[in-house]
C-alpha cells in the first residue's frame, strides 16, 4: 500500500463511497437470459436476442 506523507501509517486513505458503490440496477434483472446470461438491450423483449430463451416476468 502506497504510503502518502502526510498520512498517519495507522490511517486508511478516504475513499470515494461512490467509486465502487456495485453493479446495476436490479430492474435490469427480467432482461437476463437465464439460459445464456445475455442482457437484452429492449427492455420490451420477451425474449432472448441470442437463444430465443424466454426472458423472466418483470417483478
Amino acid at each position: 500500500m502506497e504510503q502518502h506523507l502526510d498520512q498517519d501509517p495507522g490511517e486508511h486513505p478516504r475513499e470515494d463511497p461512490g467509486a465502487d458503490a456495485g453493479g446495476e440496477g436490479v430492474c435490469w434483472l427480467s432482461r437476463v437470459c437465464p439460459a445464456c446470461g445475455r442482457l437484452a438491450e429492449d427492455p420490451r423483449a420477451l425474449r432472448c436476442p441470442q437463444c430465443a430463451e424466454e426472458l423472466p416476468a418483470p417483478g
